[in-house]
C-alpha cells in the first residue's frame, strides 16, 4: 500500500481548508489532493478532441428498459444528472479539452421529444447539439437498492447498465466503445433499511458511484487512496 508522507498529508489539508473556507471546494477533489499526486489511470476511451477542432463536444444520454418498479421512476434522468457531473469535474480536474452538454438541455430534449428513445444515438447526438464529437450512451438493464431474499429489509444496490461511445463525427454508426457493467453497492456488504429519507439518500450515493465509475471508462481517474465501510 502507498503510504502518504506528513508533508503530503499537510499540504492536501491546508489546500481543502482554503478551498472550503472559500465556499468553492468540489469534493471530487479530494482524493486526488490527498494522493500526492499520485499517477492516474487512463481512460479506456478517451474522449479527444478532432483535428482541427479545439475541443470534443459530448453529449451524455441514459435510458432504462420498460419493466423498472414504479418506486425507482427517474433513475434514468438522475443517473443522467450525475454521470454529466462526474465527467465535467473529471475533464476540469485533468484540463481536458472536452465540453459536456449540461443536464438541462438533455431534459428539454426529451421532454420535446417523447419518442426520443427511438432515435439511434448517432442521430441523437446531432439532434440535441450542433458540432456534437461524442455520444455517451447508457442503458440500464436491471435495478434494485435491495439485497436478493431480504425482502426490502437490507439494502444493497444492484444493477447491469450497457455502456457505449458514439463518434459522430465519422460515418461508422456502430459504437466505437462498449462494454457491459455490473454494479454491486456497498460490495459484499448490506445496510439495515431505515427511514423514507435513509433509503433516498442510499439511493443518490448508489446512482454516484456509478455515475463516478463509468466516467473513469472515458475520463483519466485518480486510485482512490482509501475505502470507507460502505464500499466507496
Amino acid at each position: 500500500m502507498r503510504r502518504l508522507s506528513r508533508r503530503n498529508v499537510l499540504v492536501g489539508m491546508g489546500l481543502a481548508a482554503t478551498g472550503l473556507g472559500c465556499g468553492g471546494m468540489n469534493p471530487f477533489l479530494l482524493p486526488y489532493m490527498f494522493s500526492g499526486g499520485e499517477s492516474k489511470t487512463p481512460a479506456e476511451y478517451a474522449l479527444t478532441p478532432h483535428p482541427k477542432r479545439s475541443d470534443a463536444k459530448v453529449v451524455v444520454v441514459v435510458s432504462a428498459k420498460m419493466g423498472l418498479p414504479p418506486d425507482l421512476a427517474g433513475v434514468d434522468r438522475m443517473l443522467n444528472a450525475e454521470l454529466i457531473t462526474a465527467l465535467d469535474v473529471n475533464v476540469k480536474a485533468n484540463e481536458e479539452k472536452v465540453q459536456v452538454l449540461k443536464m438541462p438541455r438533455i431534459s428539454e430534449f426529451r421532454d420535446q421529444n417523447p419518442n426520443w428513445k427511438t432515435l439511434h444515438p448517432y442521430d441523437l447526438g446531432k439532434a440535441v447539439a450542433d458540432g456534437t464529437d461524442y455520444v455517451i450512451d447508457v442503458e440500464i438493464g436491471d435495478f434494485d437498492l435491495f439485497k436478493p431474499g431480504s425482502r426490502g429489509q437490507w439494502l444493497q444496490g444492484r444493477a447491469t447498465v450497457s455502456v457505449s461511445a458514439y463518434d459522430v463525427t465519422k460515418p461508422l454508426r456502430e459504437p466505437a466503445y462498449k462494454q457491459d457493467l455490473t454494479f454491486e453497492y456497498p460490495r459484499g456488504q448490506e445496510i439495515e433499511r431505515g427511514s423514507p429519507a435513509e433509503l433516498s439518500a442510499f439511493r443518490m450515493k448508489f446512482v454516484q458511484h456509478m455515475a463516478q465509475e463509468i466516467a473513469g471508462k472515458f475520463t483519466a481517474t485518480t486510485p482512490r487512496v482509501g475505502r470507507f465501510r460502505d464500499g466507496t
